[in-house]
């Protein structure tokens, strides 16, 4: 199982391995009486977010890399190239990584389109996240 996950607090991203930090997962916690499942701790500070804050997104490393060699996490804006003649999908998508029927796809919603991540044919490149560069999908056509 792959354990790798970074979280967006609203203002920063958090990711597996930074020092101090500590994700706790499936104790039902309760703050200012809002309940929550996961939270994230930072030694010396305590929670730093949790599912029941509003604003916090846990997201998972989908145990793949980009051309690149980055990590592709849910919530990335990536840039699908298909390398192939005749495949099914042609050109360049551009969207998010989400789980949609049980696999890790592109999803552009302007085009309607959606391919898988995993792809003998095509290459993903890492443009940034839907947190921190929610202009990336604007203008993916």
């Amino acid at each position: 199982m792959n354990t790798e996950y970074r979280v967006w607090d609203g203002e920063q991203m958090y990711y597996y391995g930074d020092e101090g930090i500590c994700l706790s997962i499936g104790e039902l916690g309760s703050i200012d009486g809002k309940v929550f499942g996961w939270s994230l701790w930072l030694e010396g500070y305590g929670v730093i977010a949790h599912s029941g804050d509003g604003k916090s997104v846990l997201m998972w490393h989908i145990g793949l890399l980009d051309k690149n060699n980055k990590a592709i996490y849910e919530g990335d804006v990536s840039e699908q190239e298909e390398t192939v003649l005749g495949s099914p999908y042609d050109g360049v998508l551009i969207g998010a990584v989400n789980m949609l029927e049980g696999q890790w796809c592109i999803v552009n919603e302007k085009k309607k389109e959606a391919r898988p991540v995993f792809s003998e044919t095509a290459t993903n490149k890492i443009l940034g996240d839907v947190f921190q560069n929610p202009e990336l999908l604007e203008g993916a056509e």
